[in-house]
């Protein structure tokens, strides 16, 4: 018969702040790991690794987690990484104190029917033109060049170099010191080219990009602003470039403008002192 001394003594009872602790551990490094990915938009698993700072096996434990969720895709050719439809669906959720995209979704909706193209919704980040919402009519060309939480280089496309035009000037140039993306022939790829366009595009309120993203493709953007002034982000529409223009202008301005207005309306800003000016300097 054994003593009682002999019995195996339970192990005591790990505190309830541990293993919290552990948790909130897990929970920080899977977003290191995922804005890992703002730096490169595709990473190896050594190249997460590095710029984690964790352990190799760690690091493809917490892919392999994120996969499952839908926060990060494997490219099965190059068995590299970058972030999944999650997050997107996710940055299009995302609103500001106005919600932007809450107030202008119906209006670009509604645009997109009356003209039969497609709008969208983008607002500046970083240096960075994300679009909110991509709209398409049905009765019309449906154009995927954007998608919903993806960015286009800031030379090319309507609001792109719209809302990069409203920053003040020192965040205008840390922005060209980046490379400029020719995308078509039609892109502006010189600096002092796209330093011109962004004063013109300041002093009439509007832009309208011509077959810089692909050819026969058009984008016209105008700003919309929130209640104390400031630029919340931009409408735009496009459409096959035709359509989109008569004589080289842009022929759904008026209809782009009093669009951005009730959305402005929606918002609690007032449009008075733009609209008075891109009149002015409308072409």
């Amino acid at each position: 018969m054994r003593n009682a001394s002999d019995l195996k003594k339970p192990s005591p009872p790990r505190p309830p702040t541990e293993g919290r602790a552990q948790n909130v551990r897990a929970v920080t490094r899977a977003l290191s790991v995922l804005t890992s990915f703002g730096r490169k938009r595709q990473q190896s698993l050594a190249e997460v690794t590095g710029a984690t700072g964790l352990d190799k096996g760690t690091t493809r434990r917490l892919l392999l987690t994120l996969m499952k969720g839908g926060f990060v895709v494997q490219d099965p050719a190059t068995q590299t990484y970058r972030l999944g439809r999650a997050v997107r669906d996710l940055a299009a959720a995302v609103a500001d104190d106005l919600d932007f995209r809450g107030v202008a979704g119906p209006i670009a909706t509604a645009l997109a029917a009356d003209l039969h193209m497609t709008s969208f919704i983008s607002v500046y980040q970083d240096g960075d033109v994300v679009c909110l919402d991509r709209i398409h009519d049905m009765k019309g060309v449906e154009v995927h060049w954007w998608a919903v939480g993806g960015a286009l280089p800031y030379n090319c496309g309507g609001a792109p170099k719209l809302l990069l035009a409203y920053q003040p000037a020192d965040e205008i140039e840390r922005v060209l010191r980046r490379d400029l993306v020719a995308l078509t022939p039609r892109s502006i790829v010189d600096r002092a080219g796209l330093r011109k366009r962004l004063a013109l595009i300041r002093r009439r309120g509007w832009e309208f990009a011509v077959d810089d993203v692909a050819l026969g493709l058009s984008a016209l953007a105008v700003p919309v602003r929130a209640s104390d002034g400031s630029i919340a982000g931009a409408l735009s529409v496009a459409g096959l470039t035709p359509q989109m223009q008569d004589r080289g202008k842009p022929v759904h301005l008026e209809q782009l403008r009093a669009a951005a207005a009730r959305i402005e309306a929606g918002l609690g800003g007032d449009r008075g002192a733009a609209m008075r000016s891109a009149h002015r300097f409308a072409e």
